[in-house]
């Protein structure tokens, strides 16, 4: 589980690799703003999504981000704090019926807090298809 602002989320275990401070960013030319550049990290390069931008409640300043790994690819998701692993309970259906809200589930239940369950391969085909 992880924070970024006030707006708290959760990845599968199985997807979360680690949790990473991202060095200095290279831009991506007429990528959208929630795209905040590439990192290099251990030989693959990494793209760093604003959550605070993609879902819309503004972005936060901070330089660590959860890294999720796919079989396809990896992203790394910003937060400005992490809670680390919890059970989470609760219904999971769509947050929202369009955009990256389709990739939210909820409302869930973690760590006595609200959390946002992210559909991680859902996602991972949103942002690769430039929406």
């Amino acid at each position: 589980m992880f924070a970024c602002g006030s707006s708290w989320y959760a990845v599968p275990a199985e997807s979360a690799a680690e949790v990473v401070t991202f060095p200095e960013l290279t831009r991506v030319p007429g990528a959208p703003a929630y795209l905040l550049g590439v990192f290099a990290h251990r030989g693959e390069v990494i793209p760093v999504v604003d959550m605070g931008l993609l879902v819309g409640t503004g972005s936060q300043s901070t330089k660590r981000a959860v890294l999720v790994r796919l079989p396809r690819g990896s992203l790394a998701l910003t937060a400005s704090t992490v809670a680390g692993v919890s059970l989470v309970s609760g219904s999971l259906e769509p947050l929202g019926s369009s955009g990256v809200h389709v990739h939210l589930r909820g409302p869930a239940k973690g760590a006595q807090r609200d959390v946002a369950v992210i559909d991680t391969d859902g996602l991972f085909d949103h942002l690769s298809q430039g929406a």
